[in-house]
C-alpha cells in the first residue's frame, strides 16, 4: 500500500507541472494584464510595478521564478489585492469552500445512495418512478442554475432563507448554496446507485443468500450496499471536482467569501498570481480524492488488487 500511495504522488508531479504551465501561459496570453484597468500611470511608475512583480522578465523566466517560490510553498504576491498574498486569501476563503464542499459531497452520497437502493429495492413502483423522474430533472439542471432559482423562491418570495452572506457559517446561511451544490450530484448518484443495486440484486450470490433464508434486510444491509457502492466511489472523485466548480459560481452568486470567489475576481481582473494558487490548490485537491477514492476501492472490492 506504502509503495502504490509513494508511486501515485510521484505521478502527480508531474501532472501538477502541467497543471501549473499550462494556467501560467493561458493567464499571460489573454488580452490584458493585471494593472490594464488601471488608471494611466506614467511610464517611469508603471516601469517600476513591472519590474517589482517581474513582469518585465521573459516569460520562461517568470515561469522559473513561479516555480521557484512555489517550491517553497510561497504562491506569492496577490496582484489585486493589496497588501495580500496569495496564501492568506487562500487560507482566509478555505474554511469556507471547505463546509461547502464537505456537507455537499457528504449530503450527495448518503442521500443519493439511500434513494437509489430504495428505488432498486421498490422498483416498478411509484417511488421508482417519482425518484427518478426528479432526479432527471436534477441532472439537466445544473449548479449555477438552481441557485438563482432557490434564491428567488425561498429568499426574495418566501422570505425564510438569506440570499447572500457567509454570517460566521450560521446554518441558514448554507442552507441554499449547500442545495445548489447538492442537487444535481443527489440526481446523479441515486441513479447510479439504483442501476448498480439492481444488477447487485439479480447477481448469483444474492440468490444463495436468499436461498439460505436470509432476511431481505440483512442481505441488503451485509452485501448490497457493500458490492453496489462500488461505482459511486469511482464517481467521488469527478463529483467532488463537479462541486468544487460548481462551487465557483454558487460562491459569487451567494456572495460568500470563498476560493471560488476570489478565482472568479482573479480571473476578471488578470490577478496572475491568485488565479494560477487556486488553480494549484484544486488540482492537488483533486488528485487526492483519486488516490482515496482507489483506496476505498481496494479495501471494499477484495478483487481490485493494489
Amino acid at each position: 500500500m506504502i509503495k502504490f500511495i509513494t508511486k501515485r504522488l510521484l505521478i502527480a508531479i508531474p501532472t501538477l507541472l502541467i497543471i501549473i504551465a499550462f494556467g501560467f501561459i493561458m493567464m499571460r496570453v489573454a488580452p490584458g494584464g493585471p494593472f490594464t484597468n488601471e488608471r494611466a500611470l506614467p511610464p517611469e511608475i508603471e516601469r517600476n510595478i513591472q519590474e517589482a512583480y517581474n513582469l518585465n522578465k521573459p516569460l520562461y523566466e517568470q515561469f522559473f521564478i513561479y516555480i521557484k517560490n512555489l517550491s517553497v510553498g510561497d504562491f506569492g504576491p496577490s496582484f489585486k489585492y493589496k497588501d495580500f498574498t496569495v496564501n492568506e486569501l487562500i487560507i482566509s476563503g478555505l474554511p469556507v469552500s471547505a463546509t461547502l464542499g464537505l456537507s455537499s459531497i457528504i449530503i450527495s452520497l448518503f442521500l443519493g445512495s439511500f434513494l437509489g437502493i430504495i428505488a432498486a429495492v421498490k422498483r416498478n413502483t411509484y417511488f421508482d418512478y417519482s425518484v427518478m423522474s426528479v432526479s432527471l430533472v436534477g441532472i439537466c439542471v445544473p449548479s449555477f442554475v438552481m441557485a438563482p432559482i432557490l434564491s428567488l423562491f425561498f429568499g426574495l418570495y418566501l422570505g425564510i432563507l438569506p440570499t447572500s452572506g457567509w454570517n460566521g457559517g450560521s446554518i441558514l446561511n448554507l442552507i441554499l448554496p449547500i442545495t445548489a451544490l447538492s442537487l444535481p450530484q443527489i440526481a446523479v448518484i441515486s441513479r447510479m446507485m439504483r442501476a448498480s443495486t439492481i444488477e447487485v440484486l439479480n447477481s448469483n450470490f444474492i440468490r444463495t443468500a436468499r436461498s439460505k433464508g436470509l432476511k431481505s434486510s440483512y442481505i441488503i444491509r451485509k452485501h448490497v450496499i457493500r458490492a453496489s457502492i462500488l461505482p459511486i466511489i469511482e464517481y467521488l472523485a469527478p463529483a467532488s471536482a463537479g462541486l468544487m466548480t460548481g462551487s465557483i459560481i454558487v460562491e459569487q452568486i451567494f456572495g460568500l467569501p470563498g476560493i471560488g470567489r476570489y478565482f472568479v475576481v482573479g480571473a476578471l481582473q488578470r490577478d496572475y498570481t491568485l488565479v494560477s494558487g487556486v488553480m494549484i490548490l484544486y488540482a492537488s485537491l483533486l488528485i487526492i480524492l483519486i488516490l482515496i477514492t482507489d483506496i476505498l476501492r481496494a479495501y471494499l472490492d477484495p478483487r481490485v488488487k493494489i
